[in-house]
């Protein structure tokens, strides 16, 4: 997708300005690699436009050792001590989101963090070149909607049909709004999502987008993987590339709670319109994403952990919440419309 200059600028500036909260005071530190340098600059030059910055190359993270890439951008974060930092690069596997050392690193810094893997034009330019005030009143607001369920049904028109269980009385229905202001805070951007930890999952998703490791490679697939879903565990999986469902299958269940349904989340950024391949993007268009394994226990109340966190997206579906449409065709039904109730 081609997007123009000023459009990325844009939407560097809301990085910094308005999701990082950048001031005079910050120190700002970009990690990038050189396929995603272009883009990175973007973000330099509107961090300088607030606070001294800097922008340290190195990986990316798969051409080179993941030791080697992580370690460069370890000495500089100790080295030049931000206050914000960015990473902005190629990282497939999604690897630094998951080490521990290096996320320590970033609390023991206190820096508000920005983590942009795969970051793309789309990403940048119509992802972030709008206002984030709005998009996290949203997400609060569909997060208030949600309080209690109970019971949420996922419908669309390529399979999609799984009824998912919900504790109204666990740490349920988290809101992730891509605001980054104070000390010690920070994830993904783009963002827009609100998400819970289901206690089970019954029926069938059809997805065409797969999460890391696989989401680079794959991008938008042409035709949908199905997984049969069953007490919150997925039971089986296909797709007419067999190599390709034999995969995932065994990515799944080579790994201790791989199968079980982790996480259920519903994107709230309503600026975006259409899924692009590029998960960054994709689990914050209004829809729902649906992860096996990781139920991120320290947001959701969750009991258990996982090493692997596959996210999969439905894209454009009818959601109803314990009967109550909310989404119809990946549009958010608005408390005024009229029958809004449809049956579970």
């Amino acid at each position: 997708m081609s997007v123009a200059t000023d459009m990325l600028l844009a939407g560097a500036r809301t990085v910094m300005g308005q999701c990082l909260a950048v001031g005079l005071e910050d120190r700002v530190l970009i990690l990038t690699d050189e396929p995603t340098h272009e883009l990175a600059r973007h973000l330099l030059v509107a961090a300088r436009e607030l606070a001294p910055a800097a922008l340290v190359l190195a990986g990316p993270v798969g051409e080179r050792p993941y030791e080697e890439v992580r370690d460069r951008f370890a000495s500089a974060l100790r080295a030049e001590r931000p206050t914000v930092t960015v990473f902005a690069g190629v990282d497939d596997a999604d690897l630094l989101a998951w080490d521990d050392g290096f996320q320590s690193l970033l609390d023991e810094l206190g820096t508000r963090h920005a983590h942009m893997p795969g970051l793309d034009a789309r990403c940048l330019g119509e992802g972030m070149a709008i206002d984030y005030a709005e998009v996290a009143r949203f997400t609060e607001a569909t997060c208030a909607r949600l309080a209690g369920a109970e019971q949420v049904h996922v419908r669309d028109a390529e399979g999609t049909d799984v009824l998912l269980r919900c504790e109204p009385g666990r740490r349920a229905w988290s809101p992730m709004t891509g605001l980054y202001t104070e000390p010690g805070r920070g994830g993904r951007l783009p963002q827009g999502e609100t998400f819970c930890a289901p206690l089970s999952a019954d029926g069938t998703i059809a997805t065409r987008v797969i999460g890391y490791p696989f989401n680079a490679r794959l991008g938008l697939l042409d035709e949908p993987v199905r997984i049969e879903v069953a007490a919150g565990r997925a039971t089986q999986l296909s797709h007419p590339d067999g190599t390709l469902a034999a995969e995932l299958w065994a990515w799944l269940t080579e790994h201790e709670n791989g199968v079980r349904v982790g996480e259920l989340a519903i994107g709230t950024n309503t600026a975006l319109t259409s899924i692009s391949g590029n998960l960054l993007f994709d689990e914050n268009v209004p829809g729902v994403h649906i992860a096996f394994g990781h139920p991120f226990p320290e947001w959701t109340g969750a009991d258990y952990r996982s090493d692997v966190h596959v996210d999969v997206v439905v894209a454009r579906p009818d959601l109803t919440v314990d009967g109550v449409a909310l989404l119809r065709a990946g549009a958010y039904v608005t408390t005024s419309d009229p029958d809004t109730r449809t049956a579970p």
